[in-house]
C-alpha cells in the first residue's frame, strides 16, 4: 500500500504544480490616476542645453505638460500642488536596449517605473506566432494601450522589433523557412511579414552573412523599415555604415574593428568560436588607434548610432570579486534565472580566466572599451544609453542608472550622458516632438529628484517621485512597485511559470540548446 500513498502524493504534487502554472499572477499596483498637478518652484533639468533652470512651476494637465512659468507667476487653482522646492525635475529616462517577456508586467515594468525609466526600446520579438516566453509586437502594443487608458502600468514601447536574424540557426523546426533569411525570396517574405506585423525595424544578429545582411538592408529600406542590432561578425563597420544600419549594439564594436587582425578574424569560418582569452589579449595588444580614429570619424559623419551597453563587459570584469553575488538587487530577480543562467556566466568567466592564466584580461578589455567610448564621443559618434537589461547581473530599471554612471566614469560629462538617455533616445525613435525633454506639449513622463544629477550622476537615483503619463507616483508608490516585484520574483508560482514558459517556447528551446 506504500506505493499507493506515494502515487497519491505524486498526484497531489502534480496538481499543485499545474495549478501554480495555470492561475494568472497578480498585476502590479496601479492606484495612481491622471490628475492635474503643478510641480511648484522646481529646478528643471534642461537636457537639450545641459543647464538647470531654477525656480519654475511645471503644470501637468491630461497627461501633458501644459505650461511652464517662473514660480508663483501663474494662478494654480484647479491643480494639485507638489512641492518642488530644492528638488530637480528631469524627463523620464529611456533604456534603448531591453528585452521584454510575457512576465515583464510582474517584474520588469515595476522595476523600470520605480527607477524613472518611462520608455524603452525592446530588442526582441516573435516569429510568426505568439510565444509563451517572449513578448511579441502585439503584447507591447497592448501594454502601450493599457498605459494610456490607465488600466496598466509600464514604460512606453515606441518602437517594435523583429525577432533576431542570425543566419537561420535561430529558427525552430517547423517554422516557415523564410524566417531563415537565407535567400532573396525568403528575405522578401520576412520583410513583408514583419512589416505587416507592425515592426519598425529588423534586428540583425551575429551570424548573419554579409550577403543576407545587405539584402535585408535593401529590402527593409524599400518597405519603410530599417535594420538595427548587432553588427554581424563577418560584416565590417564600413559595410554596416554603407548599409545604413540605424544602430549598432554592444561594447565590442571597436574592440573587434580596431585591432590589426580584424579582416582575418572576419574571414574565419566561425569567428566567434575563437573568442577566448587569447583573442581578448590580441584585441588589447593589437589595438590600432589610427584605424579607430578613422572609423569613428566616418561613423560620426553618418546617421548610425552606437548603443555600447557597457555593463555587458563590466560583468565579466567583476567576476570573482564577490560584488555580483552580493548585490542586494538580486532580490528582484527570479531565482531560477539567477541560479540557472547568471551564476553559470560568472563561473564560465572565472574558469576561462583560470584556464588561460589571464585573470585580468577582462578588466583590461573593459578599460579599453571605456577608452573607445570616450574617443567615440569626442569624435561625435551618435550614442544611446542602453543596458541589455535581463542579461546576467544587469538589473531592469536600475541598470540605466548604472549605465549612466559607467559613461561618466569613463569620462563623458553627466550632461551629455543624460541627454543620450532622454532627448537623443526620443530623437532616434522619432518621438522628440512629444517626449524626451521638459517642454510644453510633451508627455508628462517626469522624474522628481532630491539632488542635481549634473553635479553628481549618482543623483539620478535620488528619486522622490515619478510622473508617468500624467499619473503621479510618490516615493511610497514607487516602493510599493519594488516590493511587488520582489514578492513576485521570490514566489514559487512565479518561478514555476517562468520555467514552464521557457520550456513551452520553441524560440527559447533553440536558444537554450545553443
Amino acid at each position: 500500500m506504500i506505493w499507493k500513498s506515494i502515487l497519491g502524493i505524486l498526484v497531489v504534487a502534480i496538481a499543485i504544480v499545474v495549478l501554480a502554472i495555470a492561475i494568472p499572477l497578480a498585476s502590479p499596483p496601479n492606484d495612481a490616476v491622471r490628475t492635474d498637478i503643478v510641480i511648484a518652484n522646481v529646478n528643471i533639468v534642461d537636457v537639450e542645453e545641459g543647464r538647470i533652470i531654477e525656480g519654475q512651476d511645471v503644470f501637468v494637465r491630461d497627461g501633458t505638460i501644459a505650461q511652464i512659468a517662473p514660480a508663483g507667476t501663474v494662478e494654480a487653482s484647479g491643480y494639485t500642488a507638489i512641492n518642488g522646492r530644492g528638488r530637480y525635475l528631469m524627463p523620464g529616462l529611456w533604456d534603448m536596449h531591453s528585452h521584454s517577456i510575457q512576465l515583464s508586467p510582474q517584474f520588469h515594468h515595476p522595476l523600470f517605473i520605480a527607477n524613472g525609466v518611462t520608455s524603452v526600446r525592446d530588442m526582441s520579438g516573435c516569429m510568426g506566432e505568439p510565444d509563451s516566453f517572449w513578448a511579441c509586437t502585439q503584447d507591447r502594443l497592448r501594454w502601450n494601450d493599457r498605459l494610456v487608458n490607465g488600466t496598466g502600468i509600464s514604460p512606453r514601447y515606441p518602437l517594435q522589433s523583429s525577432y533576431q536574424m542570425d543566419g537561420g540557426d535561430e529558427v525552430p523546426s517547423g517554422f516557415p523557412d523564410f524566417f531563415r533569411a537565407n535567400d532573396v525570396a525568403g528575405i522578401t517574405e520576412i520583410v513583408a511579414y514583419y512589416r505587416s506585423d507592425g515592426a519598425d525595424f529588423l534586428k540583425t544578429y551575429s551570424d548573419l552573412s554579409v550577403d543576407a545582411y545587405q539584402q535585408l538592408s535593401r529590402a527593409a529600406d524599400a518597405n519603410g523599415l530599417y535594420i538595427a542590432g548587432h553588427r554581424p561578425i563577418r560584416v565590417s563597420l564600413d559595410q554596416a555604415i554603407d548599409a545604413g544600419q540605424r544602430s549598432i549594439e554592444h561594447p565590442r564594436l571597436f574592440l573587434f574593428e580596431c585591432f590589426r587582425g580584424a579582416a582575418d578574424f572576419r574571414a574565419l569560418p566561425d569567428p566567434l568560436a575563437v573568442y577566448d582569452p587569447d583573442l581578448k589579449r590580441r584585441l588589447i595588444d593589437e589595438h590600432d588607434p589610427a584605424a579607430c580614429d578613422a572609423l569613428m570619424n566616418r561613423m560620426a559623419e553618418s546617421e548610425v548610432y552606437w548603443t555600447p551597453t557597457m555593463q555587458v563587459l563590466s560583468v565579466p570584469a567583476r567576476a570573482g570579486d564577490g560584488s555580483l553575488e552580493d548585490d542586494e538587487r538580486l532580490r528582484y530577480i527570479p531565482y531560477v534565472l539567477e541560479a540557472g543562467m547568471w551564476q553559470g556566466d560568472v563561473s564560465r568567466a572565472l574558469r576561462d580566466g583560470e584556464a588561460s592564466d589571464r585573470l585580468t584580461v577582462d578588466q583590461e578589455l573593459h578599460a579599453l572599451a571605456q577608452e573607445n567610448l570616450v574617443a567615440a564621443y569626442e569624435a561625435g559618434v551618435n550614442l544611446l544609453i542602453g543596458t541589455d537589461s535581463g542579461d546576467s547581473y544587469i538589473y531592469p530599471g536600475f541598470a540605466v542608472h548604472d549605465e549612466l554612471a559607467a559613461f561618466v566614469e569613463a569620462g563623458i560629462p553627466a550632461e551629455a550622458a543624460l541627454r543620450m538617455a532622454t532627448i537623443e533616445a526620443a530623437r532616434f525613435a522619432d518621438a522628440n516632438l512629444v517626449n524626451g525633454s521638459i517642454d510644453v506639449g510633451k508627455a508628462a513622463d517626469l522624474i522628481l529628484l532630491n539632488a542635481n544629477p549634473y553635479a553628481d550622476i549618482e543623483n539620478s537615483r535620488s528619486i522622490e517621485a515619478v510622473v508617468l503619463d500624467g499619473r503621479y507616483l510618490d516615493r511610497d508608490a514607487l516602493d510599493e512597485l519594488l516590493q511587488f516585484a520582489e514578492r513576485q520574483t521570490g514566489s514559487i508560482r512565479f518561478n514555476l511559470q517562468m520555467v514552464w514558459a521557457a520550456i513551452a517556447s520553441p524560440l527559447m528551446r533553440v536558444q537554450l540548446a545553443d
